[in-house]
């Protein structure tokens, strides 16, 4: 099934402003790691697994082109976007002949962002919007698009987190999930394998989904982790 877990992408940019302004704006819809150089950039994409790349052009170890080129070159079908302060048409035709597949220029409007970053993941994984949406088990729904949740058109109310964990979850149903797993796609890269993170932000799930309709979504597999079914 395409889209199978929660979208992660990684920026690299080596100005501190738009690093966060990116983050603020995609973490309400994906799980967002940050580099502020090539090196860094380049430790992120051998340790984990990126659904798009965000690319300044201008960074203190490379040139962004070079960089593109290298990712590129590793990873063929991850959708690389530049967002630069250049913006001649030279650099665009020259960014894009190094492998980018989409070319933002500073500053930009984050409504536009999130837009194409949506067009250049469907593309990439040649979905259509109900996939991309909507999810459902039995009498559970999550629009993922909307961020909302509901039991026989009941809206369930779910902090972010607890969404990012359903979501997971329900793509994945039907197979024993690790705790590891879990915390490398809805935590970023930075959260630390040795805390009961995973365990206590299922069981606030279960409190939400499971206890007020009576029903049994979620299940503990001793040692390993979860399987929802």
């Amino acid at each position: 099934m395409p889209y199978n877990k929660l979208m992660k992408v990684l920026v690299v940019d080596h100005d501190p402003r738009t690093r966060k302004t990116i983050s603020r704006v995609l973490k309400e819809d994906y799980v967002v790691d940050s580099a502020t150089s090539a090196a860094e950039a380049e430790h992120y994409v051998l340790n984990s697994t990126y659904d798009i790349i965000l690319l300044d052009l201008i960074l203190p170890d490379m040139d962004g082109e070079d960089l593109c080129s290298l990712f590129k070159a590793r990873m063929r079908s991850v959708p690389i976007m530049v967002i630069t302060d250049k913006s001649s048409v030279s650099d665009k035709g020259y960014a894009f002949e190094k492998g980018a597949d989409d070319y933002l220029v500073k500053p930009f409007n984050t409504l536009e962002l999130k837009a194409r970053i949506r067009a250049l993941l469907r593309r990439s994984y040649n979905s259509d919007d109900d996939v991309l949406e909507n999810v459902q088990l039995r009498d559970l729904h999550l629009d993922r698009n909307r961020k909302v949740a509901k039991y026989k058109g009941t809206r369930i109310p779910l902090r972010k987190k607890e969404l990012q964990l359903l979501e997971f979850l329900l793509l994945h149903k039907g197979r024993v999930l690790t705790r590891g797993e879990i915390l490398e796609n809805v935590w970023d890269t930075k959260a630390s394998p040795f805390t009961n993170t995973v365990d206590v932000h299922v069981k606030r799930l279960r409190d939400r989904i499971e206890k007020p309709f009576d029903e049994k979504y979620v299940e503990t597999i001793h040692g390993i982790g979860y399987l929802v079914e």
